[in-house]
């Protein structure tokens, strides 16, 4: 991939941000994180990610889910794609998630090796994207 992709992690477990900021950081990846909804809803207007991996069950009023609507209805982050990573896999989550566009539910525990694989598809879907347009 000549160009970077952006990605943001929002989840409150710092060993889970870890663990992922591993497995997909491959020099090539601009990688950061953030620990709650409100800090995650700051860094991505900061810097808009092109792909974003979030916990719904995150602590405060702000959760995952209220985060993934805020920043879908802001045309900064309409090519955003959101996974979310949970460790819940009730059908009212996968029926929200689905609402909201999300393009993949993995749940915890996951496949560090399916996860790197499926960010490596949205890149390259990225990358096609952006060759269409220019």
């Amino acid at each position: 991939m000549t160009q970077n992709s952006k990605i943001l992690i929002v989840d409150d477990d710092r060993d889970l941000r870890n663990l992922v900021r591993l497995s997909l950081d491959n020099g090539k990846r601009a990688i950061r994180e953030a620990a709650t909804a409100l800090e995650g809803l700051r860094r991505a207007n900061e810097a808009p990610p092109d792909i974003l991996l979030l916990d719904i069950g995150l602590p405060g009023h702000f959760n995952g889910f209220s985060l993934c609507e805020s920043l879908c209805k802001d045309p900064r982050h309409h090519t955003l794609r959101v996974v979310v990573i949970s460790g819940h896999g009730e059908a009212e989550d996968l029926e929200q998630a689905k609402r909201l566009g999300v393009v993949a539910y993995i749940v915890k525990p996951f496949s560090q090796a399916k996860l790197v694989t499926l960010i490596e598809q949205m890149e390259n879907e990225i990358r096609e994207m952006v060759t269409i347009v220019s």
